[in-house]
């Protein structure tokens, strides 16, 4: 559903999903707001990336060289955890 939901999509996906989120809100609403935290407002991460994560929460100094990310993929976890200051 995520994808299919996702601004990207085919518009006749898109409508057809939107219908479909709509009616999941109505029958199961708790099970409709955990898909919206986890699912669609959430982020998956790598096991590198989750390694990054623990070490700046720790305080510990991580750079892109150290990271074992490529350029993009040290960007991309940037951008999901909102450390802008850290993009190269």
């Amino acid at each position: 559903m995520r994808l299919r939901a996702d601004s990207h999509a085919q518009y006749e996906i898109r409508v057809y999903a939107d219908i479909m989120l709509e009616t999941v809100k109505k029958w199961v609403p708790i099970t409709y707001d955990a898909f919206m935290d986890y699912r669609v407002g959430g982020t998956e991460v790598s096991a590198k990336g989750k390694l990054i994560i623990q070490k700046l929460i720790k305080g510990e100094n991580v750079d892109v060289n150290s990271s074992g990310l490529s350029k993009r993929e040290w960007n991309e976890l940037m951008i999901a955890f909102d450390l802008k200051d850290k993009l190269i």
